[in-house]
């Protein structure tokens, strides 16, 4: 978590503290009187050029209703301070309570000393470095899977089913194109959805682009479609044959 405050972003998860709300119920009193002593005691400090933000950290946290309130993560030395202000029984119980909290915060995040500590967590970090890196590029795959084709790849596979068209009927001035052009454009976006179980050719996934491409390259008609196709294109070159 990171507050800003007086012009300083302050990282608070490195920061060993306590919540305000905490000391007060260690302490015995209500949150909002802790608030006013540690509101005075901030005043004090910026007077004396010392930095508050040593001892106390504005926060805030959400109550039952979800409504922003005030409060204070208190380092070691701002519950020092509480301490220093309370007399007899009760401050040396908040001092015993605050130490303790403090040495369990202390035992959970402990600093590898030797070499090997050292290592170990090296290695726990790359470890987790990488599954984290695992997970991204998992994500990133699976949001690839779910991406279609974009509009300049729409009208690329557009031009590749246009001219496997034209091929296959013999030219586009041939008699196959004036006749069946129609059929067998439907006839390749039909085999075509079937092949990749699509609604639309606009549908096709982006992973799928190079197939794609491929697929209408290689495209043929059907046997029967074939035959019309030679049918249609000899008739035309024996009217040619005898006009001429």
């Amino acid at each position: 978590m990171e507050e800003l405050m007086d012009n300083e972003l302050i990282n608070t998860s490195a920061i060993e503290t306590i919540d305000s709300r905490e000391v007060a119920e260690m302490v015995g009193i209500q949150h909002k009187d802790l608030l006013k002593k540690v509101r005075n005691y901030e005043g004090i400090l910026a007077g004396a050029k010392l930095r508050p933000l040593d001892f106390f950290i504005p926060s805030e946290y959400q109550d039952a209703q979800g409504k922003p309130r005030d409060c204070y993560l208190l380092t070691k030395k701002g519950c020092e301070m509480v301490a220093n202000k309370l007399t007899g029984e009760k401050g040396v119980i908040f001092t015993a309570k605050y130490v303790n909290r403090f040495a369990e915060m202390e035992q959970k995040i402990k600093l590898p000393k030797t070499d090997r500590e050292i290592l170990f967590l090296s290695v726990k970090v790359q470890e987790e470095t990488a599954q984290r890196v695992d997970v991204l590029e998992e994500k990133v795959s699976d949001l690839e899977k779910s991406t279609t084709i974009d509009s300049s790849q729409q009208h690329t596979l557009e031009k590749v089913a246009k001219t496997t068209a034209i091929r296959t009927l013999g030219g586009i001035d041939s008699r196959a194109y004036q006749l069946m052009s129609r059929k067998i454009f439907s006839n390749i976006w039909r085999d075509y959805k079937n092949y990749f179980k699509l609604g639309s050719y606009r549908d096709t996934l982006k992973t799928d682009y190079e197939n794609a491409k491929n697929y209408l390259e290689s495209w043929s008609p059907e046997v029967n479609t074939s035959l019309k196709i030679k049918e249609y294109n000899s008739q035309l070159a024996m009217n040619l044959d005898y006009n001429n």
